[in-house]
């Protein structure tokens, strides 16, 4: 039972995207600069056509810590806020993993991978009068999950948030 409502949700968001997509239906590309995992963290952004998924590449290189992850998000809502200047909103459903190599003086000393669902909320703002659509957006997410190998923690709760610009084609 519980995986017929499952696959029921998951369908429910797929077909609720398209119906408010703001977003173009073309490939999408971007950088974004953030907070996530205690601390700075930089992404490649990536929207291919096919696929309703936001994917983000991260790296992040903190003092005690560098990690490799990547997050992939449906967006549930996707609509337009002011239709006149091209400000919308989004909210979504997502997962993430990361691989986390930690180093003496963390606390956890070693290897760590980390998974988790999410769920981002943010502003998009598709700048008018370009003959390219380049959009800026800022997204909080909050998150939770489990890290394994050395120091094990679950739960494991995490927020976030980024600023980023994508061009797309």
């Amino acid at each position: 039972m519980k995986k017929l409502f499952m696959v029921g949700v998951l369908g429910l968001a797929l077909g609720i995207t398209g119906v408010f997509a703001q977003h173009p239906g073309g490939l999408g590309i971007g950088i974004q600069g953030g907070y996530g995992l205690g601390g700075g963290e930089t992404a490649l952004s990536l929207k291919v056509p096919s696929l309703p998924v936001y994917w983000a590449i991260n790296l992040f290189i903190g003092e005690n810590v560098f990690a490799l992850g990547v997050s992939g998000d449906v967006y549930l809502i996707d609509t337009s806020l002011v239709p006149d200047i091209g400000l919308g909103w989004y909210f979504g459903i997502g997962g993430y993993g990361h691989l986390n190599f930690w180093g003496s003086g963390s606390g956890h000393d070693g290897v760590g991978i980390g998974l988790g669902a999410r769920l981002p909320v943010g502003l998009s703002w598709f700048i008018p009068g370009l003959p390219i659509p380049l959009e800026l957006y800022l997204q909080a997410h909050v998150g939770l999950g489990i890290i394994v190998g050395s120091g094990f923690r679950f739960p494991d709760p995490s927020f976030g948030g980024n600023f980023g610009v994508r061009v797309w084609l």
